[in-house]
């Protein structure tokens, strides 16, 4: 507005637009014909918020500034910048010889010795190119680390493929044909003998639900195959889903062991 050559009346009206939360309470508290100026108005909101205003740290503050002996250079510098920008009456040449007495002894406080930098400017434009070796040898650590981890993983986990290979050998086979089709279960019982011969041991206990049907056209049917728990053709006993989940259901009532 001061570019444009507004007067004061425009300043305080485009002025108190931006207020919003407290400050508009505040405005709107004003008493009307109070404010002559832009000065005067400006004097009365810096009098009721100057106690949000963040105090300014001495320079003497940078001096407290330590870089811990874990913290990496990248985050010391990044620390001690923004330390720097709260600091009342900078000096760089004052904030340089904080940073270098801040700094935990190493390679880089060793090569700034050897040369010093001028000013912090150079001094940070060198800690960058120590920060990217430093990030590189952390990568490097990074990935060593990891792969013993990885190939032990590996090996661990074809070990049970081995054992369960050998126990499986030892457990019941199950008879059950592998099927195309799903059925009603995610997981079926391991059977130690055909589902056509469990038919055949238990037809005459009128355990099995006989009035289940496959839904197939019958002039697409198999004639050469013919299975006994629908009587009709199609497919094998062996092969058929349903008598499968009747089975499977029989098993989960305890009617089979």
């Amino acid at each position: 507005m001061q570019i444009q050559t507004a007067t004061d009346a425009m300043m305080c009206r485009g002025f108190s637009i931006t207020f919003t939360g407290s400050a508009r309470s505040w405005y709107w508290q004003l008493k009307p014909n109070s404010v002559g100026s832009f000065a005067e108005l400006s004097k009365l909101f810096l009098t009721q918020f100057i106690s949000g205003k963040k105090c300014q740290k001495p320079t003497t503050h940078l001096f407290t500034i330590k870089q811990e002996p874990k913290k990496s250079l990248k985050d010391f510098i990044a620390r001690f910048n923004e330390e720097a920008l709260q600091v009342e009456d900078y000096d760089d040449k004052i904030a340089l010889s904080a940073m270098f007495s801040s700094l935990k002894e190493g390679k880089f406080t060793f090569s700034i010795g050897k040369n010093p930098p001028k000013t912090l400017a150079e001094l940070v434009t060198r800690a960058q190119k120590y920060t990217n070796v430093e990030e590189f040898s952390n990568c490097r650590k990074n990935v060593q680390a990891v792969e013993p981890l990885t190939k032990g993983k590996r090996q661990k986990n074809e070990e049970p493929q081995s054992s369960t290979k050998k126990s499986n050998d030892c457990a019941p086979r199950d008879h059950r044909p592998s099927k195309k089709l799903k059925g009603r279960f995610r997981s079926y019982t391991p059977l130690n003998t055909s589902t056509e011969q469990i038919l055949l041991d238990i037809r005459g206990q009128k355990l099995l639900n006989w009035h289940v049907y496959m839904k197939a056209n019958a002039n697409h049917q198999d004639k050469r195959e013919y299975y006994r728990f629908h009587h009709d053709h199609g497919h094998n006993t062996s092969d058929c889903v349903n008598l499968e989940d009747e089975i499977e259901t029989l098993i989960r009532k305890s009617h089979l062991r």
